[in-house]
């Protein structure tokens, strides 16, 4: 059986007690810093942010493949190279997957279909970042504005 968690990363706590990790593990990275992070998140808990700190530093640590993921929202978190290929360094992950906002849900009530950047911005900021980690692209869906980062070589389908 294959399996897969996506987190927010806030609650470390919840990750550390699983008695059985997922075959991979996705944490979502939508703000390179605190201020931003409160500012685009709206975390209902005052330490938020330093549990996904604790989440990135956890990561290293877990027998399974991991991936950062960043959720970029254009004229919010788009840019911002430096300081996520520190969040990213932390972490260590096994894939960094760039990937554009989509206009849904709850996020419809502070968003606009504007604030979904291009495939074009995604690839833009993915390359930037690919530099700055020293990884590849390895794969990228422009219907889904997304683009994988990893070294190269790495393993890209999951077996159960």
């Amino acid at each position: 059986m294959t399996t897969f968690l996506v987190t927010n990363g806030t609650v470390p706590k919840a990750l550390a007690n699983l008695s059985t990790l997922p075959t991979q593990l996705y944490v979502t990275v939508a703000a390179p810093n605190k201020k931003l992070f409160e500012r685009l998140c709206v975390p209902q808990s005052s330490r938020a942010w330093e549990g996904l700190m604790e989440t990135l530093e956890l990561l290293p640590s877990l027998s399974t493949r991991t991936v950062v993921r960043h959720t970029l929202v254009d004229g919010w978190n788009l840019g911002w190279e430096d300081e996520y290929a520190e969040l990213d360094r932390l972490a260590d992950p096994t894939f960094v997957e760039p990937k554009g906002y989509v206009f849904v849900g709850d996020s419809r009530t502070r968003m606009t279909v504007g604030n979904m950047p291009s495939h074009a911005s995604v690839r833009e900021f993915s390359a930037r970042l690919s530099k700055r980690l020293s990884l590849d692209v390895l794969g990228e869906r422009e219907d889904s504005r997304i683009v994988l980062l990893g070294r190269k070589g790495a393993k890209l389908r999951v077996r159960g």
